[in-house]
């Protein structure tokens, strides 16, 4: 008989596709969990793994085994969670956010939080959108606060909210008050972030289908880094609009109007199908409740980014 140890290092494995993923995954070394898949594979009366050298890869039996892996985890997950009703215990849980999200409301999501579930203890982790969802599908990471821009098969996606950017420059660089097009905003450097940002392939798209190509230059991957250059002279960049309200009060940055409105990006709380949907969507509520950014309805499932007059397709 399989005990359930067996059993979690061979789903992980065969989720994650190798030893050392599935190894930090549950916390134990990579021989533990050959052990494990060895003495599991001596159990089964099948292969579990095409013998040619890649154990990521699975046999027909194999799948049917992780298939009803993933049910056998989601019941044994439901009991623990009933058992801690009377005595939760702690538990740590991997957060990924983008900048945007941690320089407004999160703080607010730390503290509901720890009003709704004392016994789980937060660790965020901040990146670029598109490495945290990579984090999410392999298992280094619970859920993430990201926008939608990607699909998955394998991922739950729970709106949190909308965030409206626009172009900044310098103060006099352009007219107050006048209506620039894109090729106006290309007379000045683009500054951006680096490849791995949403709005950075976003604003690609847009320079594309207004058929023009701008001299852009990277300038770091944080927004207040950017603003600080903007201010600078250096030249223009696409921002998170509510970000920079005192700035544009103050005077020390310009909100540029364009003809070709900037990108509106949905964001989501992003988690895997199994095994932790049903905390993910416990903790998808509070950062809906948390959330600063513009209501949405519904889930975000197969969102996309908007730019321009239409949407721009993942």
């Amino acid at each position: 008989m399989p005990t359930i140890k067996q059993l979690q290092a061979f789903y992980w494995l065969a989720r994650l596709g190798t030893l050392s993923c599935a190894a930090e995954r549950l916390h134990v070394t990579q021989s533990a969990v050959t052990k494990r898949i060895q003495d599991l594979q001596a159990i089964a009366v099948q292969p579990l793994f095409e013998r040619d050298g890649r154990k990521s890869q699975l046999t027909p039996f194999g799948r049917e085994l992780e298939a009803e892996c993933v049910k056998l985890l989601g019941l044994l997950q439901g009991l623990e969670q009933l058992k801690s009703l009377s005595h939760p215990p702690v538990r740590l849980l991997r957060i990924g956010l983008t900048e945007m999200v941690a320089l407004t409301w999160f703080a607010d999501f730390l503290r509901h939080m720890k009003q709704r579930y004392p016994s789980i203890t937060v660790q965020p982790e901040i990146d670029l959108s598109l490495l945290l969802e990579d984090k999410v599908e392999g298992g280094q990471l619970d859920l993430a606060i990201l926008p939608d821009f990607r699909t998955s098969d394998s991922m739950v996606r729970v709106g949190v909210g909308e965030v409206q950017f626009g172009w900044f420059a310098a103060p006099g660089v352009f007219g107050s008050g006048n209506v620039h097009t894109m090729h106006e905003l290309a007379t000045q450097p683009v500054i951006e972030q680096s490849e791995n940002s949403i709005i950075t392939v976003a604003c690609s798209r847009l320079w594309e289908s207004a058929g023009v190509r701008p001299e852009r230059i990277y300038g770091g991957n944080s927004v207040q880094a950017l603003a600080g250059l903007i201010s600078a002279g250096v030249g223009v960049s696409c921002l998170p609009i509510a970000l920079f309200k005192s700035e544009i009060k103050a005077g020390s940055l310009d909100l540029v109007k364009t003809s070709t409105p900037a990108p509106s990006v949905s964001y989501s709380c992003c988690f895997l199908k199994h095994p932790n949907a049903a905390l993910g969507h416990r903790i998808a509520e509070v950062a809906r409740d948390c959330s600063t950014f513009a209501g949405v309805s519904g889930s975000a499932a197969g969102r996309t980014v908007r730019g321009g007059r239409g949407f721009i397709q993942p």
